[in-house]
C-alpha cells in the first residue's frame, strides 16, 4: 500500500479547526504556498512524535505539440459558442499567415410594424453596423476596406434541417455579387463610437420589400436572403470579432416614406446561425505537414506555442511528475500549480495596437491515440471537483474543469491542480502513463450523442502565447514524513 497515512493527511483539508490547532508546520505550509523559493521546515506534526518536512519542488515538463484543428467548430449555434464571428488577418514569419472571413444570416427585428412601411418609400441609406467586441493586432491607425457579399448558398438556420447545422473553420459558402460600397474605414479599438460600412441601396430596397410583405415569416425572410459573407481587403495585420448581439451589429435601412415628413428606419439583426472560415499557412516555426492526427515539434524544439483559434497547443507529458513521486514515500500536496511564465506575456491596449496573451486556458486529457480521453459523458478535463479525500466527486458530471488564468502583474498564466496531482499520487491507476495534457481556450461542452468519441470544441479568441518550453512547469509545495 503506497500511502498508508493518506487518509489521515487528507482529513486536514476537511477540518479547518484541526489544521489551525495541529502546530506551526501546517500554518507554514499555507504561508509558503505562495513563495517562490525552495523551503524545508521540520516540526512535530503527527501525534506520537512523527516529524514532517514541508518541501518545494519545481518540475520542468516534457512536451511536443498537437493540432486539434479538425475538432474545432466555428458555428455559433452550438452550446458554449461566444456569439461572435471573426474577420481580418494575422501575419507572422514564425507562426504563419492567417485570415478569417465571417458568415452570418439576417433576421428582421421583432419591433418592425409591417404595415407602417408604405409602398413607394425611397431608400436613403443602407448600412451594416459593426459591433466589434474583440481586437488583436496592429495597424489600426491605417484604413481598412470591408467587403460584404450576399451568398449563393443558404446558410443553414439551426434546427430547420436534418443535415449538420454547425460549421467547422474549414467550411465556406459560394457568394454572389458584392453589395458593399467601395470605401475605407478606420477602426479605433479604444473608441466607443460605433463603426459601420455603407451598402448598395439595391439591398436596402430588397430588405424594405421583405419587411413590408405581410405573408412572409421570419424564416421565409431569412431563407430568401440566404446569408452574407464579410471580409477585409488584405494588407493589414489585425483581426476583430463581430458581436452577433442584435443591439450591437445589425443592418439598417433608412428610408423616406411618402406619408411621413421625417426619415424612418428598419433594422435586421445578425443571426446566431453564423460561422468563421479560416485560412492558415504555416510559418517557419510550424512544420508544413502538421495535422490533427499526429504529434509534432516546432522547428525550434525549445519553443511552445498555443492558439485556440487555429487549434495548436502544447501536448504536455506528466512523465517527470510520475518519476518524481516514485521517489517520495509519503506526500500531501499543499499547493501545486501548472504555470506558464514569461516576460513576453503582457497586454498592449492602444488605439493602434491590441495584443494580449491567452486569458483563460482549460487543460484537457489526451489518450494514447491522440484523441481526447472521455470518462463518462462530461468528463474530458483535468478536474477541479475532487472531494476532500482526493477522489473525483462525480465522474459523470465533471462540469468544473480546472482553468489557468492570466495574471498580468506577474506575467504568468497559471492554475491550481493540487487535487488532481494528489489523486495521481494516491492512486497511480487513476492516470495512464500514455496520457498527456493539452490546452484549449474553451470549455468542451456536452455532446448531444453520449457516445461520440471526439468532442465538439468551439473556437475561442486569437489570444495566444509563444514561450520557451522551460517556462511551462509544475510548482509543488508538499508535506512529507520522515
Amino acid at each position: 500500500m503506497k500511502n498508508p497515512i493518506s487518509t489521515y493527511i487528507q482529513n486536514w483539508q476537511v477540518n479547518v479547526a484541526t489544521i489551525l490547532s495541529s502546530g506551526p508546520a501546517i500554518l507554514l505550509a499555507f504561508f509558503f504556498a505562495s513563495c517562490e523559493e525552495p523551503i524545508e521546515v521540520e516540526s512535530d506534526l503527527v501525534p506520537g512524535g512523527n516529524n514532517a518536512e514541508i518541501r518545494y519542488v519545481e518540475i520542468p515538463l516534457e512536451m511536443n505539440h498537437a493540432a486539434y484543428d479538425t475538432l474545432l467548430v466555428s458555428t455559433n449555434v452550438t452550446e458554449g459558442a461566444r456569439g461572435q464571428v471573426f474577420v481580418g488577418y494575422q501575419n507572422s514569419p514564425e507562426i504563419g499567415n492567417f485570415s478569417a472571413q465571417a458568415y452570418f444570416g439576417a433576421i428582421l427585428s421583432n419591433s418592425v410594424v409591417k404595415d407602417s412601411i408604405k409602398l413607394g418609400s425611397e431608400v436613403i441609406e443602407t448600412k451594416l453596423h459593426l459591433g466589434f467586441n474583440y481586437y488583436y493586432g496592429d495597424n489600426y491607425n491605417s484604413s481598412q476596406q470591408f467587403r460584404l457579399f450576399q451568398l449563393d448558398d443558404t446558410l443553414n438556420l439551426s434546427g430547420l434541417k436534418d443535415s449538420v447545422n454547425y460549421y467547422t473553420i474549414y467550411d465556406e459558402l459560394n457568394t454572389s455579387e458584392e453589395i458593399s460600397v467601395e470605401g475605407t474605414t478606420f477602426l479605433n479599438p479604444t473608441d466607443t463610437i460605433p463603426d459601420f460600412i455603407t451598402l448598395e441601396n439595391a439591398l436596402g430596397y430588397e430588405l424594405l420589400d421583405l419587411a413590408r410583405d405581410e405573408e412572409l415569416s421570419q424564416i421565409d425572410i431569412y431563407n430568401i436572403l440566404k446569408g452574407f459573407k464579410l471580409e477585409i481587403e488584405a494588407g493589414q495585420n489585425n483581426l476583430q470579432a463581430l458581436s452577433l448581439a442584435s443591439d450591437e451589429s445589425y443592418f439598417e435601412v433608412i428610408y423616406q416614406s411618402p406619408t411621413a415628413d421625417t426619415l424612418q428606419s428598419v433594422t435586421f439583426s445578425l443571426s446566431n446561425s453564423s460561422f468563421t472560415h479560416i485560412d492558415f499557412q504555416a510559418g517557419s516555426l510550424i512544420p508544413s505537414s502538421y495535422s490533427g492526427n499526429n504529434s509534432f515539434d516546432l522547428t525550434d524544439p525549445n519553443k511552445a506555442y498555443f492558439n485556440n483559434l487555429i487549434g495548436i497547443s502544447p501536448k504536455i507529458s506528466l512523465d517527470k511528475y510520475l518519476s518524481f513521486i516514485d521517489t517520495v514515500d509519503y506526500m500531501q500536496i499543499n499547493k501545486a500549480e501548472l504555470m506558464i511564465e514569461s516576460q513576453n506575456l503582457n497586454t498592449i491596449n492602444t488605439p493602434s495596437e491590441q495584443i494580449r496573451p491567452a486569458q483563460t486556458i482549460v487543460p484537457y486529457i489526451l489518450g494514447e491515440s491522440g484523441s481526447f480521453r472521455k470518462q463518462g459523458r462530461y468528463f474530458w478535463a483535468v478536474q477541479s471537483n475532487f472531494n476532500s479525500n482526493g477522489g473525483v466527486s462525480d465522474q459523470n458530471a465533471g462540469i468544473s474543469p480546472t482553468n489557468l488564468s492570466f495574471d498580468e502583474s506577474k506575467s504568468q498564466i497559471r492554475g491550481d491542480i493540487s487535487f488532481f496531482l494528489q489523486e495521481i499520487y494516491s492512486d497511480p491507476s487513476f492516470w495512464n502513463e500514455e496520457n498527456d495534457i493539452v490546452f484549449t481556450g474553451q470549455f468542451i461542452r456536452i455532446n448531444n450523442d453520449a457516445f461520440r468519441e471526439n468532442p465538439i470544441i468551439n473556437i475561442g479568441n486569437f489570444d495566444n502565447f509563444l514561450v520557451d518550453k522551460e517556462n511551462i512547469k509544475l510548482k509543488i509545495y508538499y508535506t512529507t514524513f520522515k
